[in-house]
């Protein structure tokens, strides 16, 4: 009987081996191997038995798989596997493989040969991702599953007919064409746009040419074949006669005045003035075809004193502190104010954490490290192009377009304030200052809840009222300093003795006696005997 018992054994193992399962137990993984070791024929001895003797409970715990350790691990098919992962056989190590693999994509390099020209990168900069991971997982799941029958007819099928998955790498569109325009940058032959620049109060247009560019279908290919082989690869770039995709006949409708806005800095110190001026010529000469995008930050930055920019005041945390760059915000506010009266898409736009008093409440725009920023997009269907400069410190903005709004409707923009915190008065203690110093440090602002509103009309008349933005800004104390330092009290000034009234008798008069008797040893010179009477 127990020979029949290692039989089956042996059965069960093959045909688990076969169908891709294996048991797994507290003192290691049963297989194949395990089952075809001989059963031992010997009865097990009374000895023995009395021994494993014990209560009910006792025995059905013993027999409990689940209590044991012993459970049935469905492991995946040979037949089944995903290109660029090796050794994979359960779904838990798959589920490990993938994101391996998510991760060794992003840190993985090629380089882009252009008509002899090498470009380093890097595919993370290319928004790379695994597209079909889901689906990977579900069809593993699909030969795991199942009870034992059902498992091993899958398996089996798989001897026939393997199944490979190769993972479907894409990347983000607008990542992709930065690293191509980059890539083409450097490339001698690219096609070049036309190109338009505002110089003594006209346009000047330079006309585009065509070229060799690269062909973006089969180097992205050749791109998504590389990303999966070991080490770094060289991607030779196929090119091919490429139109230029901006031409002069798109540029010479830029003639009208779609929006403009002034603001004023005469009250800025010397070094925020400055900050202003480098930061809008950084923004100035900007053209924007339909549905591109002009970033503040990404043009100003990066806000160094090797970038030409200066210690400036600024907002931070609520608080008016020294900041390389200060004087940015009222770039982005002047930027902001020309995009509403031209009607382009507003795509990010931050209120300051405090007012400012160049523009009305929520009428403002903030830049701060890259969590903070100004973008427009032009959602027109002609390009549209971005003035800014200086004059008499004065910022202005200026968008350039082709005018096709009636003529009979206006538009204004309304500030509304709901809500308004007084300020206080806070009072920093100097030690190192007298009692008395009192000095203003800084100006402080009131709290405000606000609103913008966008007011149309047409002939004069009102037709429409739209909620721009709702903003909150936080009161600011006014900052004082004050000395806090006690000085000793000066010394009271020293009698002065009185004079003797003179004898005229004639007669003369010796001086007392001194009958203080000398001490016995030097009291020294700051003694005071009228301070330390004689005990």
């Amino acid at each position: 009987m127990n020979k029949n018992i290692g039989n089956i054994a042996v059965a069960v193992a093959i045909f688990m081996a076969i169908a891709g399962l294996g048991i797994s137990t507290s003192v290691g993984r049963f297989d194949i191997n395990a089952a075809q070791t001989e059963v031992n024929p010997e009865v097990q001895s009374p000895e023995n038995e009395t021994m494993s003797t014990g209560s009910d409970a006792q025995g059905e715990e013993a027999n409990n798989p689940e209590q044991d350790g012993i459970k049935a691990e469905r492991r995946l098919p040979e037949g089944f596997s995903v290109i660029g992962i090796d050794g994979v056989r359960t779904m838990e190590t798959l589920n490990n493989a993938l994101a391996n693999l998510q991760d060794r994509i992003n840190n993985k390099t090629f380089i882009l040969e252009v008509n002899g020209e090498q470009i380093e990168g890097a595919y993370s900069e290319l928004g790379v991702s695994i597209e079909n991971i889901e689906y990977i997982l579900s069809e593993a799941q699909k030969y795991s599953s199942g009870n034992m029958i059902e498992r091993f007819s899958k398996s089996n099928a798989l001897v026939e007919n393997p199944e490979s998955i190769t993972p479907n790498i894409v990347f983000n569109d607008e990542a992709l064409k930065a690293f191509f325009n980059k890539a083409n940058s450097k490339n001698p032959s690219a096609p070049v746009n036309a190109s338009i620049k505002r110089v003594n109060n006209a346009f000047e247009i330079t006309p585009e040419s065509d070229g060799y560019a690269i062909d973006t279908e089969s180097t992205v290919a050749k791109l998504k074949e590389a990303i999966l082989k070991d080490g770094e690869e060289t991607i030779h770039a196929e090119v091919t006669k490429q139109a230029a995709t901006v031409k002069a006949e798109d540029l010479k409708d830029i003639q009208d005045i779609l929006g403009t806005f002034t603001t004023n800095y005469s009250s800025s110190s010397s070094d925020r003035a400055t900050n202003i001026a480098v930061g809008t010529e950084k923004m100035n000469g900007v053209l924007l075809m339909p549905g591109e995008t002009i970033s503040g930050y990404e043009r100003m930055h990066p806000f160094t004193i090797n970038n030409g920019y200066k210690m400036a005041k600024a907002y931070e945390n609520g608080l008016v502190v020294d900041s390389v760059g200060g004087g940015a915000c009222q770039i982005a506010t002047t930027l902001y104010q020309a995009a509403l009266r031209a009607e382009v898409e507003i795509t990010e736009r931050k209120n300051h954490s405090m007012i400012v008093n160049y523009v009305q409440p929520s009428g403002d725009a903030a830049i701060a490290g890259d969590y903070k920023d100004i973008k427009v997009t032009n959602n027109r269907s002609t390009p549209i192009y971005v003035e800014a400069v200086t004059s008499g410190r004065n910022v202005t903005f200026t968008i350039w377009g082709k005018e096709d709004r009636p003529s009979n409707r206006t538009i204004e923009f309304v500030s509304e304030v709901l809500n308004e915190t007084p300020k206080g008065k806070t009072y920093v203690d100097d030690a190192s200052r007298a009692v008395g110093y009192y000095h203003k440090e800084s100006d402080g602002h009131k709290g405000r809840v606000s609103k913008l509103w966008k007011v149309t009309k047409e002939n004069g008349v009102e037709i429409s009222r739209e909620l721009v933005s709702s903003d909150t800004y936080r009161m600011a104390n006014d900052i004082y300093i004050r000395g806090t330092r006690q000085d000793a009290p000066p010394p009271p000034p020293a009698e002065t003795p009185e004079a003797p009234l003179e004898d005229n008798s004639g007669a003369t008069q010796d001086p007392p006696a001194d009958n203080t008797q000398a001490p016995d040893m030097s009291l020294g010179p700051a003694f005071d005997p009228n301070l330390h009477p004689a005990e």
